[in-house]
């Protein structure tokens, strides 16, 4: 029994004289149209209609549903339920998508209410193919680009790599050779230059990967509370090594902070890197005067951080070109300053990721300050964080301590023999896994291993899961040319009790060393 709201629902008609002329005006329209009642009776049916049926004869007094069907079209629901609901819905249109078949060929179906008097819905259909094939299209290119970016990233993972080992050895050695007092003036200049150019290229491969990794949405941000001032103090000390090495004994590095410590929480690598790249870029364009680091205001929950410097400045007309890619500027006497152009560019990037800002003053031949803000860290957050790189004093003595060298490159040992010969710690060298994995068995006074990852046979991965199988309380340290987090997650989860990333600098491996030799 039809009640009185369902009458009122169906209150609607049209003036007989339009009803007339309806097919004329629909017969000329591009898409499909067609006159039904609402028992699913085809009425009229116009020239596109027929086309996308494949119909040579009139479809007049034919069921929509039977239509349908045999033109291979999905079903849509019971038809006569779908032009009652129309009908029912008091003028609002209903509007379904189909396909033919299992094909991407598909057509969007409206149902327009036309005259409750006489039950007339106009269905219109409108072949969507072309909207499919543009989706599939993106979706094909987004796919690709998704592949692309991973076989890129595994590319420059493995670039990284290949030129990080020999760059351990050509680093390394000219840092020692630098150290030597009984090398002479010329090869102590010859070595310096190796040791700038090593440096350099060891800069553009962190710099290139990850510019890429930006790109790909693969940086990491592993977030947690770390003590400013301590990272800072880190700085001082190795930008006053830096210094020396690249002779500019007359710029001063003052650190200013104020004397109540700040925590913040943000990601510790990547704060780390922030600075080294605002401080290397300072030391780069200062040959004197003084560049001034640290931290000052504290605004609602943000801290804001300087790097102030006396140097070179940059031109009004070339501010622009600062946080560009390649970006790279001359000195005022006319030489070009060495450097990849690619660490401001990386810095202000690395700031939005953490969810600060960074912006800079500069004057040429006075000199530029850039400042940036980071969140201030959340109460109750994890433990400290502290880098774990500092200064070395007296070398130790590890007379009594017998580590294991586990590399298949000769150059690599040797390397480790002359850094460490000042500790008289006993050296051993296993050329591959399973000959660690023997000196382990048979030697018990080994009491650490330096670990290669990438080996012939066995990598240091399976070595090291196997050596701690029978010597679990033995420190590994894994030696990794890999840059990126995987394979540092990798050497722990192996049961490597710390990792360090080639090229070796020799503060951060002995105080990695000092660790857990004093963990043990």
């Amino acid at each position: 029994m039809e009640t009185s709201n369902d009458k009122n629902n169906r209150d609607f008609m049209m003036p007989e004289k339009m009803l007339n002329l309806l097919p004329g005006i629909l017969e000329g329209s591009d898409v499909a149209n067609m006159l039904v009642k609402v028992n699913g009776q085809i009425i009229w049916v116009n020239k596109e209609a027929l086309r996308i049926f494949q119909s040579n004869e009139s479809l007049t007094d034919k069921a929509l549903q039977d239509v349908w069907e045999i033109a291979g079209f999905s079903a849509a629901g019971s038809i006569e339920g779908l032009l009652s609901e129309v009908l029912d819905s008091g003028g609002k249109h209903l509007d379904v998508v189909q396909n033919i078949g299992d094909s991407t060929n598909f057509y969007r179906t409206k149902f327009y209410p036309l005259d409750s008097a006489n039950d007339l819905i106009v269905v219109q259909m409108t072949n969507l193919s072309e909207e499919v094939t543009v989706i599939h299209d993106e979706q094909e290119k987004r796919i690709k680009a998704e592949e692309n970016d991973r076989l890129k990233t595994v590319f420059l993972a493995n670039m990284s790599h290949e030129i990080r080992t020999p760059l351990n050895s050509i680093i390394g050695f000219s840092e020692l050779l630098l150290d030597q007092e009984d090398v002479g003036a010329e090869s102590q200049e010859y070595a310096q230059m190796i040791q700038t150019a090593g440096d350099l290229l060891l800069q553009l491969i962190n710099d290139i990967i990850d510019i890429s990794k930006i790109e790909a949405g693969q940086i990491k941000i592993s977030k947690s509370e770390v003590d400013v001032a301590s990272v800072l103090e880190d700085l001082l000390l190795t930008f006053e090594n830096q210094k020396k090495r690249r002779a500019k004994d007359h710029v001063q590095l003052i650190l200013e902070k104020p004397e109540a410590n700040i925590k913040i929480q943000t990601d510790p690598h990547r704060f780390r890197q922030i600075f080294t790249n605002l401080l290397s870029n300072a030391l780069k364009f200062s040959d004197e005067g003084s560049i001034r680091f640290g931290f000052t205001e504290i605004e609602q929950d943000f801290v804001q951080f300087f790097v102030k410097d006396t140097g070179t400045g940059i031109e009004a007309e070339k501010t622009h070109l600062i946080f560009q890619r390649f970006a790279k500027f001359d000195s005022p006497q006319g030489h070009n300053k060495e450097g990849t152009g690619l660490g401001l560019s990386i810095t202000k990037q690395l700031v939005e990721l953490l969810g600060g800002k960074i912006w800079f003053d500069t004057a040429y031949q006075k000199g530029s300050t850039f400042y940036f803000t980071l969140p201030l860290a959340k109460p109750d957050q994890s433990n400290l964080i502290k880098g774990k790189t500092k200064a070395l004093g007296k070398m130790p003595d590890w007379s009594e301590e017998v580590f294991l060298v586990v590399d298949d490159v000769e150059a690599n040992f040797l390397f480790y023999r002359s850094m460490l010969k000042h500790t008289y710690v006993k050296l051993i060298w296993a050329k591959d896994g399973r000959d660690a994995i023997a000196h382990c068995v048979k030697d018990a006074s080994i009491s650490l291993v330096l670990m290669d990852v990438m080996m012939p046979h066995m990598d240091g991965y399976d070595t090291a899961i196997q050596i701690k199988a029978f010597r679990p309380s033995l420190p590994i340290i894994a030696q990794t040319a890999f840059a990126d987090d995987f394979g540092k997650t990798k050497a722990l989860a192996a049961g490597c009790d710390d990792y360090i990333t080639k090229p070796i600098q020799q503060s951060e491996l002995m105080t990695i060393i000092q660790m857990l030799l004093k963990s043990d």
